[in-house]
């Protein structure tokens, strides 16, 4: 079977096809019109020190010590611009042009999807002119979609492969876009609603969504952990721990690097409690942070205003294979401390057996692991505070939660479970 993957952002889409390739599926995958850093092959699997332009990284520009972007990645461009193109004598004279072309078969598409949005929440279901404003892009679409068996749409991409991919089925795969999105009173997120409700399944990455998927009417969901490798993100030496220990006289490393989005994960409540215990330890402790987010500058302003500039390390954005030796050069990961869950940080510092501080709410997961992971759940500063203090100086500790940690990755959450659980899906779609 073929399976095009459309859609990488942070690379899930990427990951996944890698899994499915080695499990002998042709796997391809289509980004298009996306050029951010994390998105790209290169960050995942390349081993390159240089600093890139975050949202317009110049790979030809790096030695990537002889990483080559597989062929079954492919980057495309939507409705590239054509030099010397005629102006349009009034707004929307184009799309009115295209609409001309084949208006017939393009209203029964859109009469079958509108009627089939029936179920769960429909105040905001689909308008004609939503419909209309995608249809513009419906060349590129049907000519990527050719010739495979599925289409697997990722964040909002699943619209496309329901307007675009009529001859084959969909799956449309959540990565945190069910949370607002389809519930947002915009085309897009009235057209993301049915396209959930249509797909041949929905795989959802994060537990606590379920939640949304109740409120859309779906039963179509399956559950599917993100794709963590943990072939490669593994217990190993790195010189990365005695340069940090030699350069900053520490005796404990902690590592947060979550983005910074307090609302979503909390930055503010890591760095008073780290504060607070910077105060109470006589272990010389360092904090490393990333510099990427939405916030920084606040989360640098308040470091600032708490007087910790020495103690907290900042580090550029880390692409993955550098990421991997920080996790190891640390003796504590910290990740995020709002939503009660995990995206990819936690399993993946878990699979180097680390011991994990995040806000885990164990009720959300109950629908989709039989085992809790052995995770150390802290939603408010005292709690962080109250596991750094336990973990400080206890390394026997940190060994032991840490090997928990890379046992329950193993069974629960490692790269071959994931891919067999897709390809279950593929071979029930295709043998209806």
């Amino acid at each position: 079977m073929r399976i095009l993957h459309i859609g990488n952002i942070a690379n899930n889409a990427y990951n996944n096809a890698k899994f499915l390739r080695r499990k002998g599926v042709e796997a391809d995958v289509l980004s298009y019109d996306y050029f951010h850093i994390m998105g790209q092959p290169e960050w995942e699997d390349a081993i390159f020190d240089s600093v890139l332009d975050e949202f317009n990284p110049k790979w030809d520009q790096v030695d990537l010590q002889g990483f080559h972007c597989p062929t079954w990645f492919i980057r495309e461009e939507l409705a590239p611009r054509v030099p010397g193109r005629r102006k349009q004598r009034f707004r929307g004279q184009f799309r009115l042009e295209r609409l001309a072309r084949d208006p017939v078969r393009w209203l029964q598409v859109l009469v079958k999807h509108r009627l089939s949005c029936v179920s769960g929440d429909d105040r905001h279901s689909p308008r004609l002119i939503d419909f209309f404003k995608v249809y513009p892009f419906r060349k590129w679409f049907q000519q990527w979609f050719r010739n495979y068996d599925l289409i697997q749409a990722y964040a909002t991409e699943p619209i496309h492969a329901m307007l675009f991919a009529t001859d084959c089925p969909f799956v449309a795969y959540e990565h945190g876009t069910m949370r607002d999105i389809p519930f947002a009173n915009t085309t897009t997120g009235r057209l993301l609603a049915l396209a959930y409700r249509t797909a041949g399944k929905v795989i959802i990455t994060n537990p606590d969504v379920i939640g949304s998927a109740r409120r859309l009417g779906l039963r179509n969901v399956r559950f599917i952990p993100h794709p963590v490798d943990e072939t490669k993100y593994r217990p190993q030496p790195t010189p990365l721990r005695d340069q940090l220990v030699d350069q900053y006289q520490t005796g404990l490393i902690l590592f947060a690097p979550s983005r910074h989005n307090w609302a979503l994960k909390g930055n503010d409540r890591l760095i008073r409690a780290f504060s607070q215990f910077w105060k109470e330890t006589s272990s010389r402790p360092i904090l490393i942070l990333c510099a990427w987010g939405q916030e920084v500058d606040r989360s640098r302003a308040l470091i600032r205003e708490l007087g910790l500039e020495k103690v907290v390390v900042w580090t550029a954005p880390l692409n993955k294979m550098k990421l991997i030796e920080y996790y190891n050069a640390a003796d504590v990961v910290l990740d995020q401390f709002t939503i009660g869950t995990f995206g990819t940080v936690t399993p993946e510092a878990m699979a180097c057996g680390k011991p994990v501080v995040l806000h885990f709410d164990p009720t959300v997961h109950e629908w989709c692991y039989a085992e809790m992971p052995p995770v150390l759940s802290a939603k408010e500063e005292k709690d962080i505070l109250r596991w750094m203090v336990e973990l400080d100086g206890n390394p026997q500790a940190c060994a032991r939660i840490g090997q928990a940690s890379r046992a329950w990755i193993e069974k629960h959450h490692g790269w071959e479970l994931v891919a067999d659980r897709q390809i279950e899906i593929y071979r029930e779609l295709l043998q209806q």
